[in-house]
């Protein structure tokens, strides 16, 4: 069989000179074999028993990446693989029977680099005769509930790339080999189907599920992992025997302490007969539950192999034996050392037919009170980091391209790719590590983005200057926004935003720069002051025990961004003295009471309120209100002095006359003067609005103004009642937020023509812990949610704040426990974002407490909601419930819990409620019309899975504190053009714009004017429903593109795209389509078909629970024709090509 390496285009990246493998050393020799031809033939009417020799090497767990490789820290872990992968290549190299299969590339190429030519050399013959075979192949075995699918093509394509380029098509891994993560995705097994896999092997799944499949013989399947793809999305998976263990009692590892094999016949320990009959029993009982006459054996486990002459000594001899006994007695079995590849050949050449599935393997318990449902939470520091770059890591290689950057950036660029690759694996971003593990993927990861920033730099500094080379003007800073702190901003009076979009179409974000308090004037690319809005930093943030920040305040702004592009915004402390507003505070709870005297109301409250002077500008009042649920007479003077001391921290003090600020020709009687022009306004504009547009019924498009009629009779002089404010409220052009002043709690999200009752509650739950010694003694853990208690305590409010202003209004919520609620609408945009602050969480009386939030609503979705598929399909889920088995459910919370990465929604025939995430996270709906994510867990004992420590992070001496956010989308189910905009909207979270800072002391305004400050890559935005999923260098003259209709089949069809014209400053002249991963051109993959029990139903969504009665899914007639560069995607299809580029012209600004 003649197989082409494909030398050019299909190698991921042009490795040293030393580093490229010769033809000869790739391509088989005569009677040399690989793949499907290399294997053993199984034998009709016998048990081929599989023998599979293999290892897991967990990417960092216990240890680091470089203590597992090297094996250091044995005293944690005995684990050195360097030395497994020595051994065992010198074991096969003594015996062309002998078999070994290998995952992990992070690993494998960190050994490859290091070998001798020799070495090499017997690896390639290994590989070109099958006795070498890799399984999986991707960077790390990545996690499944975790992982954002962007996530995982890309540290698939490194990692198979990495293979194609060293062995070519015999390095292709055929299978995945998914043996240890905790669940199994739906999204994964489509990803895999598209990456051309021939099957799927799964080590985990839910202990009830496995047995009902072991007893109905439907351990193997076909899974459907698109419905909107059908057919191409079906990929045969097994689910093993024993996870990945060997047979009880036949571990020949250096870890272990099974007997080996004695075959000396004079030895008084002799015991051949004894181990082969006990390994028959075990095989032929297995037989039983598989449905053809193969069962695959997995010989291997956790980091075994570091010996492995133990391995295939004993090996050799259970193979013998047993075929002797087997010929001797007539019996019908036969062993031989195998690999899942040839395993999965004999299932298919054997034509049996699969049951199939449709959902996902979530979540998973292997025993009724162990649910893996709490690592979809644990680290969530962790796992917003990971997401950050992967944002990064799109943004470093569209800019490579696009700016025509030099090609050493390759280096940078392989670092934070490996990197990425590493945050994916299923002990990295699921938080199930231990603490100094974890730290080394933090320390990984933030160097490789630190190292990669050169491209952004260079790639600014070129279409700034026109020159990549050439002495920057600013140094482009990254800031931990996350903490509202940025060096540059809050220690310069001058500065620039970089705002880049990494997304091929139009967005507007608001964008939050942390600075001291000022009058700051923001600047568009075009010269164009812009509006602003200066605000306070919330007291949470700013307590935040690792923020390091001078900054109290945040300029905050609309940045309207062009595709695939960036703009800069000039930013300058205007010096002037900051004009300020009034702020009324009252945390006081008395009914009913009037007091003749303010003074005499001051003396029977405990907390004093004030009048807080703070920023005016522009006419916008931005008011800082805490609730008052009081009813008080205001009498027409209060008799008070000025304190300066006070005035001077911006604040007034109770003993302050206000009277007397008329009649003083200070600064004070200036902002009063000017506070009473814009009341005077307000009024008139507040009176003509009533008018035209009732409160009760919000427009589509309101007009704003910021203040309300209770807040403009606080500002003024007049003598007032202050009632109680039933009806406090933010608003924005599109939604309006009630707040009920009772409770301080929001009530209601308003629409136009439709109204939803909202609350926004903490809670927190409690957890079990015992010694694990059996289920009923269960801890909750890094991996195992696991609470005592079935009603989570609730976080009541402490206050309730709401400011106003014409970028954004807030209401600010603080509860006990440190945790507070920024609830956030930002004008022109149509979410509710919701940004909170959890931690340090107290463990003071010892005992840990998982945090969740609750979005509880009046929407009727019956127990039924539906959580995201790594980002990229929704399934339906139903409350105590499993499609394909009878659940029995001893512990009802964790084991309602589904892994969330982006999005959750509920519905029903009115109203449809979605949030989306920042981050991954586990969610639930346990009580009608509530949503549930869990967002901070710290955990005082370890659950007994392997990490041996608590989840009980710190930072500075104390609990860590995790800042995230959420953005609340209300739609009509019905509403097609609602639904396309949310998955929009989910993509611009996923991808928000990245951010940085430069001084610009040196840099005068009108010299910043005369540079190119504003760019896109693209000649326009992608149609609706197309995502420009992947931009970046490839092999000579060559790029690789994705691109993704990410629109149901549903609401969508074939979308057309001109290649040709999509880019400004290349042109494509010609591609090629290859596999989802980039490693084999599609016009050589040949899928397999398979057999199955019974049909697939059109929509898993649609017929769930109406199985009796559901529609039957049918062949996808339509056949895609491209015309020249005009491509046409499907709906859900994500289209990969490696294309062949020109540059036109040197890099421009839009």
């Amino acid at each position: 069989m003649v197989m082409m390496y494909l030398v050019l285009v299909l190698c991921v990246g042009r490795a040293l000179s030393m580093m490229v493998p010769l033809l000869d050393d790739i391509e088989p020799r005569v009677g040399e074999t690989c793949g499907y031809d290399s294997c053993t033939q199984a034998e009709a009417g016998l048990l081929n028993v599989h023998i599979v020799p293999h290892t897991h090497d967990d990417v960092g767990w216990l240890k680091t990446v470089d203590q597992y490789y090297y094996g250091s820290r044995n005293n944690i872990q005995k684990a050195g693989v360097q030395y497994i992968l020595d051994s065992v290549v010198k074991e096969l190299w003594q015996d062309p029977k002998r078999r070994f299969i290998y995952v992990e590339t992070a690993f494998f190429w960190k050994w490859w680099t290091r070998q001798s030519d020799d070495v090499r050399h017997k690896v390639h013959v290994l590989v070109r005769q099958g006795r070498l075979q890799m399984v999986g192949g991707a960077w790390s075995m990545n996690d499944e509930a975790a992982s954002h699918y962007h996530s995982t093509i890309d540290q698939f394509t490194w990692g198979l790339g990495k293979l194609n380029e060293t062995f070519g098509a015999c390095g292709r891994p055929r299978v995945g080999w998914q043996i240890d993560p905790f669940g199994h995705s739906r999204e994964f097994a489509s990803l895999l189907a598209a990456m051309g896999y021939d099957g799927l092997f799964l080590g985990r799944i839910d202990y009830q599920d496995k047995r009902a499949r072991l007893k109905a013989k439907n351990m193997e399947m076909v899974w459907r992992g698109d419905d909107n793809l059908g057919k191409p999305s079906d990929i045969f998976t097994g689910v093993l025997y024993n996870t990945y263990s060997p047979p009880p009692g036949f571990c020949f590892d250096v870890l272990c302490d099974d007997e080996p094999i004695i075959d000396d016949p004079d030895s008084p320990i002799f015991n051949v007969d004894q181990r082969i009959d006990k390994f028959l029993d075990y095989v032929t009982e297995q037989g039983k539950r598989y449905r053809t006459n193969n069962v695959l054996v997995t010989m291997g486990g956790d980091f075994t192999y570091q010996d492995a002459a133990m391995w295939y000594k004993n090996l050799d001899k259970l193979i013998q034996y047993t075929n002797l006994k087997a010929a001797k007695d007539g019996l019908d079995v036969k062993l031989f050392y195998s690999t899942p590849d040839c395993y999965l050949k004999a299932v298919r050449d054997a034509n049996p037919s699969l049951p199939t599935k449709q959902d996902d393997f979530f979540p998973y318990a292997s025993d009724p009170t162990a649910y893996w449902t709490g690592y979809f939470t644990s680290r969530p520091t962790t796992k917003y980091f990971e997401r950050e770059g992967n944002n990064f890591l799109q943004m470093v290689k569209q800019l490579q391209v696009l700016t025509q950057l030099q090609e050493h950036n390759k280096f940078v660029l392989d670092e934070l790719k490996s990197a990425m690759g590493v945050m994916q694996h299923h002990d990295a971003i699921t938080g199930t590590e231990k603490q100094h593990v974890a730290h080394d993927y933090e320390r990984m990861l933030d160097e490789a983005i630190e190292d990669a920033s050169i491209i952004a730099k260079q790639a600014f500094n070129k279409v700034f200057q026109g020159d990549a080379l050439k002495p920057p003007l600013l140094n482009y800073e990254r800031c931990r926004f996350n903490e509202s702190s940025c060096h540059v901003s809050e220690n310069k009076k001058s500065f620039v935003v970089t705002v880049y979009n990494p997304l091929a179409w139009k967005v507007t974000e608001p964008v939050r720069i942390p600075v001291v308090e000022g009058n700051y004037a923001v600047f568009a690319p075009n010269g164009e002051e812009i509006t602003s809005q200066l605000i306070d930093i919330p007291e949470n943030v700013r307590n935040i025990p690792t923020r390091q920040s001078k900054a109290t305040h945040e300029v905050v702004f609309l940045a309207y961004l062009m595709p695939l592009g960036f703009k800069s915004y000039y930013i300058s402390n205007k010096d002037a003295k900051t004009k300020r507003d009034a702020t009324y505070k009252n945390t006081n709870k008395r009914d009913g009471d009037y007091y003749i005297n303010l003074n005499d109301y001051w003396k029977n409250i405990k907390t004093k309120p004030y009048i807080d002077i703070k920023n005016l500008e522009d006419g916008q009042l931005n008011t800082d209100v805490n609730l008052n649920k009081d009813t008080e007479k205001i009498p027409d003077s209060v008799n008070l002095k000025n304190n300066n001391d006070v005035l001077n921290q911006g604040k007034v003090s109770e003993e302050l006359d206000v009277a007397m600020l008329k009649d003083k020709n200070d600064v004070i009687s200036e902002d009063i003067l000017q506070l009473e022009k814009i009341i005077r306004e307000a009024k008139r504009n507040m009176e003509k609005m009533e008018r035209e547009n009732p409160r009760d019924n919000v427009s589509k498009k309101l007009n704003y103004l910021s203040l309300n009629d209770e807040e403009m009779r606080m500002l003024s002089d007049d003598p007032m009642v202050v009632s109680t404010f039933d009806d406090m409220f933010i608003e924005n052009e599109y939604i309006k937020i009630r707040v009920d002043n009772a409770t301080g709690q929001i009530t209601q999200m308003i629409q136009q023509n439709s109204t939803l009752d909202l609350a926004v509650r903490m809670y927190y739950w409690t957890p079990c812990y015992g010694d694990n010694s059996n289920t009923s003694q269960r801890s909750s853990g890094a991996y195992i949610f696991r609470p005592n208690i079935t009603i989570p305590f609730e976080l009541k409010i402490l206050h309730t704040q709401v400011k106003k202003g014409p970028i954004v209004s807030e209401i600010r919520i603080t509860t006990p426990g440190n945790a507070s609620s920024v609830l956030r609408l930002y004008s022109g945009l149509n979410f509710l974002e919701h940004d909170f602050v959890i931690g340090p969480i107290s463990v003071d009386d010892n005992i840990g407490k998982e945090y969740v939030v609750r979005y509880e609503t009046n929407i009727f979705n019956d127990g039924i909601f539906y959580t995201d598929s790594n980002g990229r399909q929704m399934l339906k889920r139903k409350l105590s419930e499993r499609p394909q088995w009878n659940l029995t459910l001893e512990e009802p919370i964790p084991g309602n819990y589904y892994p969330v990465t982006n999005k959750f929604t509920i519905e029903d025939t009115e109203s449809r409620l979605s949030v989306l995430t920042d981050r991954s996270q586990g969610g639930t709906s346990l009580v009608e019309g509530n949503i549930e994510l869990m967002l901070h867990r710290r955990l005082l004992h370890d659950d007994a899975f392997g990490v041996g420590e608590a989840l009980n992070e710190e930072a500075n001496g104390v609990g860590l504190v995790v800042r995230g956010r959420h953005r609340l989308l209300k739609t009509n189910p019905d509403n097609t053009d609602e639904l396309i905009a949310e998955r929009k909207k989910v993509l611009e979270l996923h991808y928000p714009p990245i951010i940085f800072v430069s001084d610009a002391e040196n840099l005068e305004y009108k010299d910043w004017l005369t540079l190119t400050n504003m760019y896109s890559g693209v000649k326009n935005s992608l149609s609706t429903g197309l995502h420009l999923l992947t931009l970046e260098p490839w092999s000579g003259s060559t790029l690789l593109l994705r691109l993704e209709n990410y629109l149901d089949k549903s609401v969508n069809s074939t979308i057309e795209i001109d290649l040709g014209t999509m880019f400004k400053s290349l042109k494509i002249v010609s591609f090629k389509e290859t596999t989802l991963a980039a490693n084999q051109f599609l016009s050589d993959h040949r899928k397999w078909s398979w057999k199955t029990d019974d049909e697939f139903s059109e929509s898993f969504n649609k017929g769930y629970g109406f199985f009796d009665n559901v529609t039957k899914a049918k062949d996808d007639a339509e056949v895609v024709m491209d015309d020249g560069l005009k491509v046409r995607i499907k709906a859900k299809q994500i289209r990969t090509f490696i294309v062949v580029y020109e540059y036109l012209a040197n890099v421009s600004g839009a």
